[in-house]
This record gives structure tokens, C-alpha cells and sequence, in this order.
């Protein structure tokens, strides 16, 4: 598994046909004699996106394949590369005024045409090349046949002769739910649901055991459902628990009347393991016809599932879900110490053995899948000094075999996730491990990559698209610690490291950290890169490689002055703590940058004027950075959705109101010169979240402030008002005649108004109480 180099084409293909449509509709009108090239680009990518599905399927096991999907993905970006070009040129032309601009783009609308053309035309021969080699690989296209179905193995209702732990309470807990809720319901139901590892089918054989043994219900039944939900199939399997002898699956009819006979009079419980079924029809149809041959109430189904998703389709019954929680690290121990002993003729364990182990049994994080595999690795080396290796270098210092077995389980949900998730969650592997990952700040950079579209003819914003991915891959137990705000928001999650592990795993290849010990093979493609504290050292990052890339993380290190105009395909850009007083202003001539995040980069004082030249910058985010001096012309960032900064000593929301598509605007300084008032806020009719209006004694009337048109900001659920008192000699009449105009809409979550004081540049103190209304 450590081999595979997984692609996820699908998404990169979806947003070059994005990228098409909008160049089809805008640069044919300016440049003659490409058109050909352009729609022989649109059936190329057409062919690519019907075969490629089959391609991903089949890449593990066939290397030709594999090599061709790499190429294939190179060329992808590419192709998204130079399509994107176009847009920012586009851009740029819109940015740009009067009759300079004119004459400009007569002179230069041939030679622009051309270039772009000559670009295309190049990418569809080599298009055209993979198209030929793809014959003889035998894809089957979408539009023919579906790929062949991955096959998972099958669970069984035995316990092993290990011992369970930290699940007694559990097992006894989930038997007395289904003890009441069966008294009133011919069947009901519990969900046990959580991520892999977790001992979901362990805890299952535990109740399955326990119903038999205390004789709980007259009969018991184990199914493993996995990856194709049968209500047939699954009433044929019943049917072969409760009766000896044949049974026919193949006639509804006749397996439905000898299932009844069976349960006649009968009650039973029903294990469904390993679900998967989000279609709710399926679930609707299976339990109906179980529902019509019951003539007894106390009958119950105990489902595992990964996903909550899958959970809420089974709602039809009285069914209730039962979130599966993680081990103490004293239960992961003694799970780590019988697996040891039960290998070994020793009867105990040394205290000093023993002390290293309860070490590496925190590494497990509460996974006894983990540390059923750790201790397996443990028994076989009952040593100090490789037991210290192991906890001095994680507990992931396994053998490969043992690696891949933990990751095999985890994998499992990851291959029954769509190509777009697949793609959301590998980007996942770019944080550090145990890092509070942000939902917006994640969804804005997925949003950078191209990874979220939005439906046809849908009032879906892509942040609605990105909040449903990351809930979907919540839902499929991905994610995990998740926090939320007083409105029950989730605003940040983590990942379990051996999610992260899995994560890495998948996106080999693309995503790749680079530590002091490290080195980068010029070569390497990597799309997705994370530079570590490298402190003091000069370090550039291979030409290659840098051209590649996507995304570029750096924490406390600079190598931006040495690569920037190197980095020709990026688009996000997040630096935390930067060395120097400004960016290089070769930098802020990106044209693919969508995400920018400078944010904890106490050093950077300025930004370069030409950094507004970044038309395709949709989250621009500059936190704790209070000294840091802002060039006035943000208006031209004409695609910005997302700005977040506090406690500046200038003001960065000059002209704003240019940017109607903003929906993030953390803080907005009123001022009374052009550009800085009250009625920049009016165009913003996206805003959303929380905003803090500052300066608002330069509103003069309640008609001013009117024209900010905050009752039309529906999704705004925070306003913070705040104005200086000092400034307008104590006439409070204004402050009610201007409150009264910034009236917003009537499902604001809360709304607080401040006079404050400014004492300095960098602290400030209220003067008197703030009031609080909603």
C-alpha cells in the first residue's frame, strides 16, 4: 500500500471543462483561428473524463495504468494552467480604465489570441498521444459499463480468544436501550456508529454472544453487509441462521413465507454489520418487508456503521445511534500487554517494560485496532532498547506489514468516498498532525485548489459545496474533536494521526513535507508542500519542483525572496511567521493565487502595491499583524470573498464596496473621506458571519448610515457597532438617529454596541458598558 500514488483526476478535469466554458464564451470573441484547437480540447477532455474513473480503479494493480494517470494529471494541470491565464487576463482588462485601456487591447488582442491558442494547441497533442496510448490499457468508459466493485472481506459473529477491553460498559449500555426500546415496537434499533478501529464489530460479536448466552431473544443472526446493501440477499441470510437445511433466495415470495414461518411467535435480534447504505429506498424496502411478516413486538437490528449518514437513513424505525468513544490510554495498555503475553511464555512484564509500554500506548490514541497491532509488533521483540525505539519514534516505527494492516482498515473508507472527497480529504495531509484544523479557512483552500463547483443552476455558493464536503467526510468518522460556537456552528475539527497517517498514505506524491534531514529530488512532482522551521538556513526550493506547485506552506522560514518568481502554478500561499520587513514584490505577480494567509507574520510590515494586482485572490487573511501598512487599492481584487484581519492602525477596506462578492469582512473602518464611508457596505449583499462596523461617529445621519443597507444582509448573524466618543462632543441624539439607520435584519443572532477610546497603536479600552440587543 505504501506504493500506491493515487491521482483523483475527476476533480482537476472538472475544473478544466469549468475553465473551457468560460474561455469559449470570452476569448473567441477576441482572438480568431483557435476555435478548432478549442473544441478539439472539449472532446479530448471529454474522452479523458469518460475512462479515467476506470483508470483510478485499476491503478494499484497495474503500473502502466498508474504511469499514465501521472502523465494524464500533469497534463490536466497544465491545461487548467493555461486556461486560467486567460481569466486573469480577463481579469485584468476589467480592472483597468478609460481609453489607454482601448487602444491597449486593440494592439494587443491578436498577439494575446495567438499565445494563448499556440498553448492549447500544443497541450492537445500531447492530449492526443495518451488518447492512443490509452487503447491498448482496455478502460472501460463510464458510458458504457461501471468500474468492477472493490471486494472487502467479511465479517463474522466469532469472538477470537483475546480478551475485550473498555467495552463491558458499553455492551451492557446497548442491550438496555434495546431492552427498552423493543418493549413498545415490533422492531427497533441502535446505530453504533464511529471511525475505523474503534472496535465497531468487536463490540457487535460482544452483544451478539451475550443475547445467545442469556437466551436475551429466541433467535440471533449475523450478517456482514459491506459494500452492497441486498434486502434480499439479507432476508436470504436470516432465513440460513434460523432454519436447517436449503432455502431459496431467488423467489421474494417464497423466501418471505418461510421466514415467517420461522419467526412465528419468535422474537430476534439482527446484527447488520459494516453498512454502507446511504440510499434510503433501499432501507425503506428491506425494512417494510421485514415490518409485514412480524406478528410479535421485541425485535431488534444492532447496525455498524463509519457513517452517520448512513445512521439517518434507518430513522424509518425507532432507531437511536450510539457513538462509539475512543479508550483510556490504561485500556490501550491492556490491550498491548495481553497481546504481548498471549505470544510469550513470560507470565508478566517487567516494571521497566512495562513503563515504556503505557508510554507507547498513548501513541494509540484510543484505537484498539492500533493497539492490537502495536502489541503484536511488541511481542515479537521483548526487548528495552526496541521498545524505546519504538516509543522515541512513534509508535508508526512498525513493520511495513503491520503499517499497512492498520492502514488497510482505515483505506476502506476512504475507497467508498467520491473522487471529489477523496481529493478534499488527501489536501488534509498538508497540516501537522493534531493540528485544530478551521472549517472556513479549510474550505477556503479547498475552494484555491479547484476542488468544489457548484451545481448547475444552483443557488449553492461554493462555501455551501465546501460545508457540505467537510461534513460528509465528518459524517464518514474522517474527522474528529470537533468544535463548535454558541449557535452550535462547527467552526474546527482535528484528525486522528492515524487518519493523518492515511491521508499522507493516499496523497504520496502530491503532498510532501520538507524538514531539515530532508532533501527534494528535482524531479519530484509535488503539487502541495509544507516547509519546517528551518530556522536560519538559506533554502530553495528545486526550480522544478517549485513551478509545480499548488500550495506552499512555511512556518518560520524564508524562501520566498530566492523562489518567487519560480512559483508559476500556485494557489494558496500560507506563511506563518516570515523573515523580512515586506514581501518580494515578484511574488504578487501570481496569477493562479486564490488563497493568501500571511496571518502571525509579525515581521511583515508592508505589502507591496503590485500585490493587488492578484485578480483570481479570493481569501486574503492578515491576522495579529497590527503595524502591518496596507496600499489603498483593494478594489481591485475583484474576485475576493473572504478578508480577515483585526487591530490595524490603517485601513484596509478603502473602495470595498468594488468587491460584491465578499462574504468575510472581519472588521470595516468608517471614514469620511471617498472610498472610507458608511455606503461602501451597501454592494455587499453577501456578507455573512459576523461584522464589526468601526468609526461610525463619522456617520452624520440616519440617511447615511441607511445606505449601508444592513437589513438586507440576511446572513450576517453578528454586528459589532463601535464609534468614538470623544469625537462627537457628546451628542447621543446622532448615535440613536444613526443606530436607528443601521436597523439589520430581524434574525440577527446578536448585536452589541461599544463607545470606545483609543489609548495607543496597539491597545484600546472601553468607555463605559457596551450594550448588547438580541
Amino acid at each position: 500500500m505504501a506504493e500506491i500514488a493515487l491521482t483523483f483526476l475527476g476533480p482537476v478535469l472538472e475544473e478544466a471543462r469549468s475553465r473551457l466554458i468560460s474561455f469559449v464564451a470570452g476569448l473567441l470573441q477576441k482572438a480568431r483561428g483557435f476555435e478548432d484547437e478549442v473544441m478539439r480540447l472539449k472532446h479530448l477532455l471529454e474522452f479523458i473524463q469518460s475512462v479515467v474513473e476506470d483508470a483510478e480503479a485499476k491503478q494499484e494493480s497495474n503500473g502502466f495504468i498508474r504511469r499514465w494517470l501521472e502523465e494524464l494529471k500533469d497534463l490536466a494541470y497544465d491545461a487548467v494552467d493555461v486556461l486560467e491565464e486567460y481569466d486573469y487576463d480577463r481579469h485584468h482588462d476589467k480592472v483597468q480604465t478609460g481609453g489607454i485601456k482601448r487602444k491597449m487591447m486593440a494592439l494587443t488582442s491578436f498577439t494575446f489570441g495567438s499565445c494563448i491558442g499556440e498553448k492549447i494547441k500544443e497541450i492537445n497533442v500531447r492530449f492526443d498521444e495518451l488518447k492512443e496510448r490509452a487503447g491498448p490499457l482496455n478502460l472501460a468508459s463510464r458510458y458504457q459499463c461501471h468500474p468492477t466493485a472493490r471486494q472487502y472481506p467479511n465479517t463474522d459473529s466469532f469472538l477470537d480468544n483475546s480478551k475485550v477491553f473498555g467495552r463491558d460498559g458499553d455492551v451492557l449500555a446497548i442491550l438496555s436501550l434495546l431492552d427498552n426500546l423493543k418493549r413498545d415496537h415490533p422492531i427497533s434499533g441502535i446505530s453504533i456508529v464511529g471511525m475505523a478501529g474503534l472496535g465497531k464489530t468487536t463490540m457487535a460479536r460482544s452483544i451478539y454472544k451475550k443475547a445467545k448466552e442469556e437466551k436475551l431473544y429466541d433467535l440471533v443472526a449475523w450478517v456482514c453487509v459491506s459494500e452492497d446493501f441486498n434486502g434480499q440477499a439479507i432476508l436470504g441470510e436470516m432465513l440460513e441462521h434460523f432454519k436447517d437445511g436449503g432455502t431459496s433466495r431467488n423467489n421474494i415470495n417464497v423466501l418471505l413465507q418461510d421466514l415467517a414461518k420461522e419467526l412465528d411467535n419468535k422474537t430476534f435480534l439482527l446484527i447488520l454489520d459494516d453498512v454502507w447504505n446511504e440510499d434510503q429506498s433501499k432501507w425503506d424496502d428491506f425494512s417494510s418487508r421485514l415490518s409485514k411478516i412480524l406478528k410479535t413486538t421485541g425485535n431488534s437490528i444492532v447496525v455498524t456503521t463509519r457513517s452517520l449518514q448512513v445512521a439517518s437513513v434507518m430513522e424509518i424505525l425507532p432507531m437511536q445511534n450510539y457513538e462509539m468513544q475512543k479508550l483510556s490510554d490504561g485500556e490501550c495498555w491492556s490491550i498491548i500487554e495481553e497481546t504481548v503475553l498471549r505470544s510469550s511464555i513470560e507470565t508478566s512484564i517487567s516494571l521497566e517494560l512495562k513503563a515504556i509500554g503505557q508510554e507507547i500506548a498513548k501513541q494509540c490514541e484510543g484505537l484498539p485496532l492500533v493497539a492490537a497491532v502495536i502489541g503484536g509488533t511488541l511481542s515479537r521483540q521483548i526487548d528495552t532498547d526496541k521498545w524505546l525505539a519504538i516509543r522515541n519514534n512513534n509508535a508508526w516505527n512498525l513493520d511495513p506489514h503491520d503499517r499497512n494492516k492498520i492502514l488497510s482498515v482505515l483505506k476502506i473508507s476512504f475507497d467508498r468516498l467520491p473522487s471529489h472527497l477523496k481529493r478534499c480529504f488527501s489536501y488534509c495531509s498538508i497540516f501537522p498532525k493534531d493540528f485544530v484544523i478551521e472549517k472556513d479557512d479549510l474550505i477556503q483552500l479547498w475552494m484555491a485548489q479547484g476542488f468544489l463547483h457548484q451545481p448547475n443552476e444552483s443557488l449553492m455558493t461554493m462555501e455551501d459545496v465546501g460545508n457540505e464536503c467537510f461534513c460528509d467526510l465528518l459524517s464518514n468518522s474522517l474527522f474528529q474533536d470537533v468544535e463548535k460556537d454558541e449557535y452550535e456552528n462547527i467552526i474546527s475539527c482535528k484528525m486522528h494521526d492515524v487518519v493523518h497517517d492515511l491521508a499522507l498514505s493516499v496523497s504520496k506524491g502530491d503532498t510532501f513535507v520538507w524538514e531539515t534531514s530532508c532533501k527534494i529530488d528535482q524531479n519530484a512532482k509535488i503539487r502541495h508542500l509544507r516547509v519546517k522551521h528551518h530556522r536560519n538556513e538559506c533554502l530553495i526550493i528545486p526550480r522544478g519542483v517549485a513551478q509545480r506547485l499548488h500550495s506552499l506552506f512555511l512556518e518560520e522560514v524564508d524562501v520566498l525572496n530566492s523562489n518567487a518568481s519560480d512559483l508559476k502554478s500556485l494557489r494558496a500561499l500560507k506563511i506563518v511567521g516570515a523573515k523580512g520587513e515586506q514581501l518580494p514584490d515578484a511574488f504578487s505577480s501570481q496569477k493562479h493565487l486564490r488563497y493568501l494567509d500571511i496571518s502571525e507574520s509579525q515581521e511583515i510590515e508592508a505589502l507591496p502595491k503590485s500585490i493587488f494586482k492578484l485578480y483570481n485572490l479570493q481569501t486574503f487573511r492578515f491576522m495579529n499583524l497590527f503595524f502591518l501598512q496596507v496600499p489603498l487599492d483593494m478594489r481591485n481584487l475583484i474576485n475576493l470573498r473572504h478578508i480577515c484581519f483585526d487591530g490595524l492602525s490603517c485601513n484596509p477596506t478603502r473602495e470595498i464596496g468594488n468587491l460584491t462578492s465578499l462574504q468575510t469582512l472581519s472588521k470595516f473602518f468608517v471614514g469620511e473621506e471617498k472610498g472610507c464611508t458608511i455606503v461602501e457596505l451597501g454592494p455587499l449583499s453577501q456578507l455573512g458571519g459576523k461584522l464589526e462596523i468601526s468609526g461610525l461617529e463619522s456617520v452624520k445621519s440616519r440617511a447615511e448610515a441607511t445606505r449601508a443597507k444592513l437589513e438586507e444582509k440576511i446572513k450576517v448573524c453578528e454586528l459589532e457597532f463601535r464609534w468614538d466618543r470623544t469625537k462627537i462632543g457628546g451628542n447621543n441624539n446622532i448615535d440613536e438617529e444613526v443606530l436607528e439607520g443601521l436597523q439589520p435584519h430581524s434574525n440577527l443572532k446578536r448585536h452589541f454596541v461599544f463607545g470606545i477610546v483609543t489609548k495607543s497603536r496597539d491597545s484600546s479600552y472601553f468607555n463605559g458598558k457596551g450594550r448588547a440587543y438580541g
